[in-house]
């Protein structure tokens, strides 16, 4: 799903053809070549199915945290090569306009001559595949043996479970308390030891997943996609993880990872996101 916000942003997907193409190269009908001075409207996967260099995949959201983070992370830990959204020539409305996106949503997963991937999910499970089968990460797909294969899918679901919960519980940067449907019982609920959307629940189905501070016997997408969504609970209240002791020994272990810390200071090819959960009157005064 979309954060609230990003339905509606303006951009124009233009792309240079001097930074873009280092050799002369044949878009539809129009040829480029290093020395051209206009710009040219090009799709995505355009550009991704004309470079000679390009990386494994780019990977594109918003500038927020939300799903960008969980999904930046897959890649990241993925050892492949990979590259995020232009923010000069990326145009979300133009990606939209082209029949780019299938569901009209971010993120979005664009491969070289292949069909562009959407929903998170999706885009852990295409990823992790891809790194398996590149050898750049043994096993990041589950397929090293059957129960892990089995645990990161059940992790990235409830990963995803826990996304919806903050979305009708918590304030977001663009949307206040007490809007769009965010109430006061809704909230308590969340913070709360009781309710379908009562992060203390989702925490505790976890830890009993958790082997020291490990899910899995290797490192897996869905690992990396759920500790995307717990760092998000993290920077809003710690609360959930008071009682999950090896939940948040597995949170502080892939903390120190070096492809973590480039994704959260903003050196990955993600760049810079913005904190998208914020404070609301649980955490207020804390």
């Amino acid at each position: 799903t979309l954060p609230t916000h990003a339905r509606g942003m303006p951009a124009t997907l233009l792309v240079s053809a001097a930074v873009t193409s280092r050799f002369p190269t044949r878009l539809g009908r129009r040829f480029i070549t290093p020395h051209a001075h206009h710009r040219t409207r090009i799709s995505v996967t355009a550009v991704m199915a004309t470079t000679p260099t390009d990386p494994a995949f780019t990977l594109c959201y918003f500038d927020v945290m939300a799903l960008g983070l969980p999904c930046g992370m897959v890649a990241a830990h993925s050892g492949l090569q990979w590259k995020g959204k232009d923010p000069e020539t990326w145009d979300w409305q133009a990606v939209k306009a082209a029949g780019e996106a299938p569901f009209n949503q971010l993120p979005l997963l664009f491969r070289p001559d292949k069909r562009t991937v959407a929903h998170s999910t999706s885009i852990v499970h295409v990823i992790g595949k891809m790194a398996a089968d590149a050898n750049t990460a043994v096993g990041y797909d589950g397929s090293a043996n059957e129960d892990d294969f089995v645990v990161s899918q059940m992790i990235t679901n409830e990963a995803s479970d826990i996304y919806a919960a903050l979305q009708k519980g918590q304030p977001t940067m663009y949307v206040a308390h007490g809007t769009a449907g965010k109430t006061d019982a809704l909230h308590a609920e969340l913070w709360g030891s009781e309710g379908r959307i009562s992060l203390q629940k989702h925490f505790a189905c976890l830890e009993k997943l958790v082997d020291g501070d490990k899910f899995t016997s290797t490192q897996t997408a869905g690992e990396m996609f759920l500790w995307g969504i717990l760092h998000q609970v993290f920077l809003v209240d710690q609360a959930p993880f008071q009682n999950a002791p090896q939940l948040k020994s597995f949170y502080d272990r892939v903390l120190e990872m070096p492809a973590t810390k480039q994704m959260l200071d903003g050196t990955s090819p993600m760049g810079a996101m913005l904190q998208y959960f914020v404070n609301g009157p649980m955490q207020e005064g804390k």
